[in-house]
């Protein structure tokens, strides 16, 4: 049975996709993306649409796709992280990484937008329901210098629905977690948010990726500690 959001809060009302579309179709000169054919409104042709690895079945409560259909994966059975429910568009593989690392590590703008729109025309279509606010996963002030914006932010504002920056820092500079294994990942971040005021009750989590989800669980620790009942999580691709 497919998990809900708390009836007494109010739905993320997900961006109309049109606008975000129709600039990154400007932006990258009318031609598909992924296959770089003419198109005519899209910045993604309909063959490369349907050839995204999009993730049909996986974990409720993770996201990590699951080919017997079963409603949680072994992990979250044994031991589940703080937040409640996840969705993940796509898997990190079969071009979706190279375009998110472009985004993100790059700062290709137009790919992230084009991203974010195919993932909110998604959301609508499946009427996804997850509570307002949204919160971006956050960076330490020097990685954020350094990379010139936060894409958890941009992916936020570019889905819709109301978002809130103010409540969690990340004061604690940690390593890169990229290259860390699972159990690293998780001591790497101890300690690494903090809150700055009293979060809401219900909340959906907004971050590119989830690899182990360490980041994600320790953001959705730090705000059960602060009186957060519901966390929902959504990310645009999930590593397998």
């Amino acid at each position: 049975m497919a998990l809900s959001s708390p009836a007494s809060t109010r739905a993320i009302q997900w961006r109309q996709p049109r606008r975000l579309t129709a600039i990154a179709h400007a932006l990258l000169n009318g031609r598909c993306q992924f296959c770089a054919i003419p198109t005519a409104s899209w910045a993604i042709c309909r063959g490369c649409h349907e050839d995204l690895p999009w993730i049909s079945a996986a974990c409720q409560r993770c996201g990590l796709p699951l080919a017997s259909g079963a409603a949680l994966c072994a992990g979250c059975l044994g031991a589940p992280p703080a937040f409640d429910r996840s969705l993940a568009l796509w898997s990190y593989t079969s071009g979706i990484d190279t375009r998110i690392r472009r985004f993100k590590l790059a700062g290709d703008l137009a790919t992230g937008r084009l991203l974010t729109a195919i993932a909110a025309a998604q959301l609508r279509a499946r009427q996804w329901r997850c509570p307002a606010p949204m919160i971006a996963m956050p960076l330490h002030p020097r990685r954020l210098r350094q990379r010139g914006f936060n894409q958890a932010q941009l992916i936020a504002r570019w889905l819709g629905g109301p978002s809130i920056d103010t409540i969690v820092a990340r004061p604690q500079y940690t390593q890169s977690q990229r290259q860390l294994d699972a159990a690293t990942r998780r001591a790497n971040l101890r300690n690494a948010f903090m809150l700055k005021r009293q979060p809401p009750k219900a909340v959906t989590l907004i971050d590119d990726v989830m690899t182990t989800g360490a980041s994600l669980n320790a953001l959705a620790q730090c705000l059960r500690a602060g009186g957060t009942e519901h966390i929902e999580v959504i990310v645009l691709a999930r590593a397998i």
